[in-house]
This record gives structure tokens, sequence and C-alpha cells, in this order.
């Protein structure tokens, strides 16, 4: 008799904890079967269109305005093969009052740490003289001064693409440029490899965007980049020629 009490005590306990933890996830039927939570996962996904892929964004890179080799460049931006949406950190303080327990309190934010991506580089490493301009507009070649903060700062966009190629989601990175222009790795065995250029870009602090539509003009061709886009595409991008929007590229 009382092994029984206890045995049915446990299990109600037991089901009560399932069941908060089932309306956390928002699976709110204590006896809904593993089949059932499933279809609820997946119904969740088909609302939000799916997860998020990390091969489906797309980069606007805007230099100075004075730069000599023009502030856009969308090659550039179609080439650039990986790059990190930044994060954001905030500043604790601990406040400890009397013997109460200490507590975490926010004194204030940062934008840490630089932007990192890496670039397709032509045969004429066009993409990196790009960057190498853009350097070289912070400081005096001849005095090695610095210039004007405001004289070589731009901007950058990073958008996270949803399943239909459109943009879901944006950032804008103010007051950007390239701090670091990486060295260029040359091997004789890499007969079928891609030279890759990797650039660090310090900003100020970026902003989440609310309208998507404006911004880049070539508007991701296709579901990828560079190496899964139409080539005539790219031709007709340099070339500032009109391009039907509406085909897709596989």
């Amino acid at each position: 008799m009382i092994y029984d009490i206890i045995k049915n005590r446990i299990n109600s306990t037991i089901n009560n904890k399932i069941g908060e933890v089932l309306g956390e996830l928002g699976l709110n039927d204590l006896g809904s079967t593993k089949k059932n939570s499933i279809a609820e996962f997946q119904a969740s996904l088909n609302r939000s269109g799916g997860m998020a892929r990390a091969n489906r964004y797309e980069v606007v890179i805007t230099a100075h305005r004075g730069h000599p080799g023009g502030s856009t460049n969308n090659t550039i931006n179609l080439h650039c093969n990986t790059i990190n949406m930044p994060g954001h950190d905030l500043e604790q303080q601990t406040q400890k009052l009397g013997s109460e327990p200490a507590t975490e309190i926010v004194q204030g934010h940062e934008y840490r740490g630089n932007i990192t991506a890496t670039f397709y580089l032509d045969a004429n490493l066009e993409t990196k003289s790009w960057f190498d301009k853009w350097q070289e507009m912070s400081f005096n070649p001849v005095t090695h001064k610095a210039k004007y903060y405001e004289d070589y700062i731009g901007k950058m966009e990073i958008y996270q693409l949803g399943n239909d190629g459109e943009r879901a989601y944006g950032i804008k990175c103010e007051e950007v440029y390239p701090a670091t222009v990486g060295a260029i790795e040359y091997a004789y065995e890499s007969t079928d490899a891609i030279a890759l250029l990797s650039v660090e870009f310090a900003y100020k602090k970026w902003t989440e965007m609310q309208d998507l539509s404006s911004g880049s003009v070539f508007r991701r061709l296709g579901q990828e980049f560079f190496g899964e886009t139409d080539a005539s595409a790219l031709d007709l991008i340099n070339q500032n020629r009109p391009f039907d929007t509406s085909r897709r590229f596989k």
C-alpha cells in the first residue's frame, strides 16, 4: 500500500516536470507523443521558413567615396567567400550589497573584435589592389603620417538570405575600413586551388536594418555566391549592363 502511494507521487511529480518543459517549448499537451513533438517542430520550421543556412548570405562593402578605384565594387562583393556577422557584448560590473549574493549588472556595451572575411582572388589581383588602395587612404605614403579618420572610413552591410534567396535579416556596420589585408599563400602543390585573400575590417558599431530592399545593386544573383553563379551575369555586372533579375541561376 505504502509502495503504491510513493510510486504514484513519483510518477505525478515526473509528469508535472515534463509538462513544464513541454510548456516552455510550446508543446502544452502533456500527453503528446514523440511523433506529435516532431510534428510541432516541423510546423515551427514551416512557419519560420526553415533553418538559417550558413551558405546563404550577401555582403555589400562600400569604401570611402574618395576611393580611387570607386567606392563600390560589385565583383568584390560577389567574391566574398566567407565572413562573420559580428556580435554584441554587454560590459558587466559586480555589485554586492552587504551579505547578499553578488549581482552582475550592465554598465555599458561594446562591439568588440574585427570582421574577418576571405575573398576569391582574380588572376590580376584587382581585389587585393582595391583593398590596398583603401588602406593607403588612411596614411601619407611619403611622410607615413595618419590622415583624418573621416577620410577613409566606409560601411558594410551583411544579410542573411532565406531559402527563396531574398534578404531575411540584415545589419549595417558603420565606420568600416580594412585594418589588415592578409598575406597570400602560394604553393606548387595547389594546382586546382583558388587563391584567397583574408581581410580584417575594423568598425565602430552595427545596427539591425529594417529596410532590406535597399543597398546592393546586384541583389544576390542566384542562390549561391561566386562558384555557383552564372559567369555571364558577372560579366553584365562588371560592364554595368542591365540583366534579368527574374532569372534563376543554378
